[in-house]
């Protein structure tokens, strides 16, 4: 399926700013729910483990690893989810001070928002990169399972800098006027 541009940003710097974000963000939602799925799986498997552990004497009690590519997989969806869910209008928001003045500050509430989540998230994704640059050249491991930490860091890194670049595309946004959300990229729920 193509991700369109907003009408409004259909040509020029914008529109591929937009498609890119958008597409980007995607992606890694569709990553996201994968590993929400290998989360899932894994923590029963750990219940499996342990239930059987209790009828079974030679088996462990539970998988060496489980907590361990738990909070990898945990981090890694939450992360490579974000963009999605901020470009689909789905984000959890204070939208007091918008209801308050009947809209009237939406627009420069909006700008400073975009602006301030544009710095944070910027920062966010420079400092996770660099951590990952600087844990491959030590060769750094974990201790349980001697995983080379680069690569759950370098995941992080990655929805980090997706979170970032559809935050930058939210500030263009709010700058040029044009649409912030795109509530059609998102995942509905039955709830909703």
């Amino acid at each position: 399926m193509a991700i369109v541009p907003e009408p409004s940003a259909r040509r020029g710097g914008p529109a591929v700013l937009y498609g890119t974000a958008d597409l980007l963000a995607r992606t890694g939602g569709w990553v996201a729910a994968a590993c929400i799925l290998s989360l899932t799986g894994l923590v029963l498997a750990e219940i499996l483990v342990a239930f059987l552990a209790r009828f079974i004497a030679s088996m462990p009690s539970g998988i060496g690893i489980g907590w361990e590519y738990s909070a990898y997989l945990m981090g890694a969806s939450f992360l490579l989810g974000s963009g999605m869910t901020l470009r689909a209008g789905l984000q959890l928001r204070v939208e007091i001070l918008l209801r308050a003045g009947q809209r009237r500050y939406a627009t420069a509430l909006e700008l400073v928002s975009a602006l301030l989540g544009s710095v944070v998230c910027l920062f966010l994704a420079v400092n996770l990169i660099r951590l990952t640059w600087r844990t491959y050249g030590y060769g750094e491991v974990s201790q349980d399972s001697f995983t080379p930490l680069w690569i759950p860091q370098s995941v992080l890194a990655l929805g980090a800098s997706i979170l970032a670049l559809q935050m930058i595309a939210r500030l263009m946004a709010a700058l040029l006027g044009g649409p912030l959300e795109r509530p059609e990229i998102g995942a509905n729920t039955a709830i909703e």
